[in-house]
């Protein structure tokens, strides 16, 4: 009986010194980032050529021309001649890795894609001459991931390099969340 009370006296102090022992928290794995391709949510601009059709709100969401045409699904601007701009929000900002811009008429006329942050402000990640060669076409604008997050893109347009309308049926961010 005395045997049986020693072995529980230290089967208790084994149960009590177990208990007293701090336990590291597993850490926690590392979420993989997602990417994210959106599409525009909404869309100001420069000018329109009328509305609905060939309105700004023709760039919200995928793309739905094929084809290389006069299409009024897409945006085109008011003179077809100019400087012109469409501003493109998001829904959800993030890390950006690449603006996609899908022209479906008169390509030749896109000059600059600025990213804009959460806080408004801008950045400027293509500047040139767009390809006037491949219609329908996108334009992809590929850079590293950015640091901080995008909620925005506006894209410039000079038509004077063209002397006619550029058409735009959407625009898609990509990003890590």
């Amino acid at each position: 009986m005395k045997f049986t009370r020693y072995m529980f006296v230290i089967l208790a102090v084994f149960v009590l010194v177990a208990c007293g022992e701090e336990v590291e928290p597993e850490a926690a794995p590392t979420p993989t980032p997602t990417v994210l391709v959106q599409w525009a949510a909404d869309v100001q601009a420069s000018s329109e050529y009328a509305r609905p059709d060939w309105s700004a709100e023709r760039v919200i969401g995928p793309p739905e021309i094929e084809a290389c045409v006069d299409d009024p699904r897409a945006w085109a601007s008011a003179r077809g001649n100019g400087l012109e701009w469409l501003l493109i929000h998001f829904d959800q900002a993030v890390y950006a890795t690449e603006v996609r811009i899908y022209q479906t008429f008169g390509r030749g006329a896109l000059s600059r894609v600025h990213l804009i942050d959460e806080a408004g402000g801008q950045q400027l990640v293509w500047e040139g001459t767009d390809a006037v060669d491949v219609c329908p076409g996108v334009l992809s604008v590929s850079m590293p991931r950015t640091g901080y997050r995008i909620s925005g893109v506006r894209i410039e347009l000079d038509e004077s390099r063209t002397g006619f309308w550029n058409q735009i049926d959407a625009v898609a961010l990509i990003g890590m969340q």
